[in-house]
């Protein structure tokens, strides 16, 4: 029979927990404060027989949770300890997993689902990333690198976050664009022993081969024609920190034989030198396309694609965890207070409602950019619906052929008006279209658009 310790200075919540697990099947040993829950713990000849899994609140008295999980991890290293708690924040999350907790559940806690996580532990022997269920206690407060969600795929990202941020592990976020990839790199970082070490992002799309090579791995003076002094790259620049690579899939033929080398022996050569560098840098790749598919087409290098995702983080787009819209909405709201000073704190079921309805394809970036708008353009503290200006989706209503024209002209137009709409920056225009900075750049030379572009 396994014996599973519960810790949680409630009684009734104790007595709730050793009910439901005697009746399920388990011996039940239970501790009222941090103090009683290390001894129980860790002297297992106390009570006859060894703890098979712990339970531990976050909120003890004597010592908090946190205290408790060091004390006993650092003991015994390989009790599987399930952390409890009624506070859903991220950082909670990340630091349970990072101090060696297997799971991390809100409260109340959902019976059933306690049960799949118990019966998933003692089922397997490598860690559970079993989701959970959150409570709706949280009210999400701006601060920087900071992510909000509560969705099981959300709390699934956090974990993994929280398994890997101490290591130098290479990790690979896939995800639409606007779901937040560039987030996930900052929260790795900056929630990891190495957050007072330098975080770099570069843009792969936004930048030539050439110049990327450049900016990637710098040059000697002379390399190439304006090449007037020796320039470090990134990966100097980066050093002890963290490397973001963003769109990945973009990067030439010959970048990434550079950069599978320096990921195998963490080494490079500056464009033009013959001096080898080595630097201790964690990479993080991001990419919104299917790098699986450009392996299988030969567009993208199979041994690369495998050493970039030892670990993969897969971001679920907005329209997939709805439930998380509305603590999202009161978080960017808080950050657009910072930002403008203007402060919109009342929201209208019908503003919600109409929000919800949304499909958002531009995903947590079209949402931070529309509320943005709509708080520049409010009067007072409440946020309209009118202040929004949502594009209706044609779902449901009749379609009428207003447009009959070939597919080619239709992409054309429709390109020419995001270019103008934007002022022409290419960038933007290229995360409004789905496309890379590349494709873009071929689209316009394609339909002629190079003269018209021009200011």
């Amino acid at each position: 029979m396994k014996t599973i310790l519960i810790a949680d200075d409630d009684k009734a919540i104790r007595r709730t927990l050793e009910l439901h697990l005697t009746e399920v099947g388990y011996r039940v040993v239970t501790a009222a404060n941090g103090s009683d829950a290390v001894n129980l713990a860790l002297a297992d000849t106390a009570i006859g027989h060894n703890i098979d899994l712990m339970l531990l609140d976050l909120r003890l008295t004597g010592m908090d949770g946190f205290e408790v999980l060091t004390l006993v991890k650092e003991k015994k290293p390989f009790l599987p300890i399930i952390m409890i708690t009624a506070y859903d924040e991220m950082q909670t999350a990340i630091k349970a997993i990072r101090l060696g907790a297997i799971d991390h559940l809100g409260k109340p806690v959902d019976l059933d689902h306690l049960d799949e996580v118990i019966d998933k532990i003692f089922e397997m022997s490598a860690l559970s990333r079993t989701g959970v269920t959150f409570s709706d206690s949280f009210d999400p407060h701006f601060e920087q690198n900071i992510m909000v969600g509560r969705t099981r795929a959300m709390k699934e990202v956090y974990k993994t976050i929280g398994a890997v941020a101490d290591s130098r592990a290479t990790v690979l976020i896939q995800g639409e664009s606007g779901t937040g990839k560039e987030m996930v790199a900052r929260a790795i970082h900056f929630n990891s022993q190495f957050r007072n070490r330098p975080f770099i992002a570069v843009a792969c799309s936004a930048l030539s081969p050439t110049i990327l090579e450049s900016e990637l791995f710098g040059h000697e003076k002379g390399a190439f024609t304006g090449a007037i002094r020796t320039k470090p790259g990134k990966f100097e620049l980066a050093q002890g920190g963290t490397l973001f690579l963003d769109e990945i899939s973009e990067i030439s033929p010959e970048i990434q034989v550079k950069l599978l080398r320096f990921i195998q022996e963490r080494e490079f050569e500056r464009v033009g030198g013959i001096e080898t560098i080595k630097a201790d840098v964690r990479i993080v790749a991001a990419t919104n396309k299917n790098l699986s598919t450009l392996v299988a087409s030969g567009m993208f290098r199979n041994d690369l694609y495998y050493r970039l995702k030892v670990v993969s983080i897969d971001l679920p787009p907005l329209r997939e965890r709805k439930e998380d819209i509305p603590i999202l909405v009161k978080f960017l709201l808080e950050k657009l207070h910072h930002e403008t000073g203007k402060r919109v704190e009342i929201i209208p079921q019908e503003t919600m409602n109409k929000i919800l309805e949304h499909s958002w394809p531009g995903n947590v970036r079209e949402l931070e950019n529309t509320l943005r708008r709509a708080v520049i353009l409010s009067h007072g503290n409440m946020l309209l619906p009118e202040s929004l200006h949502l594009e209706e989706g044609c779902d449901g209503q009749e379609r009428f052929p207003l447009l009959l024209k070939p597919l080619h002209e239709v992409e054309r137009e429709h390109i020419q008006n995001v270019l103008c709409y934007v002022r022409n920056e290419k960038k933007r225009a290229a995360e409004i279209l789905g496309i890379s900075r590349p494709t873009l750049d071929r689209r316009i030379k394609e339909y002629g658009l190079e003269e018209e572009d021009k200011p």
